[in-house]
């Protein structure tokens, strides 16, 4: 029974982990389409890098566990 809990419950931080980030690609995009990071360069450097850096990094555990 713990371990049924302790899956269920991290399947659901998971879930909330990717939800999380697909919001923040999808605010990424609007606001470059929108024109926020023409005025505000600063949170556009931030949110780029830290996309690309979290991206570059699932990348690479994808690599090293499921292609072989």
């Amino acid at each position: 029974m713990k371990q049924q809990a302790l899956l269920i419950l991290l399947i659901a931080i998971s879930l909330a982990g990717f939800s999380v980030y697909c919001y923040a690609w999808i605010d990424w995009v609007q606001d470059l389409s929108g024109g926020v990071y023409t005025t505000n360069i600063w949170e556009g450097s931030y949110e780029t890098t830290a996309l690309l850096i979290y991206t570059a990094a699932a990348l690479r555990f994808m690599a090293r566990r499921f292609i072989k």
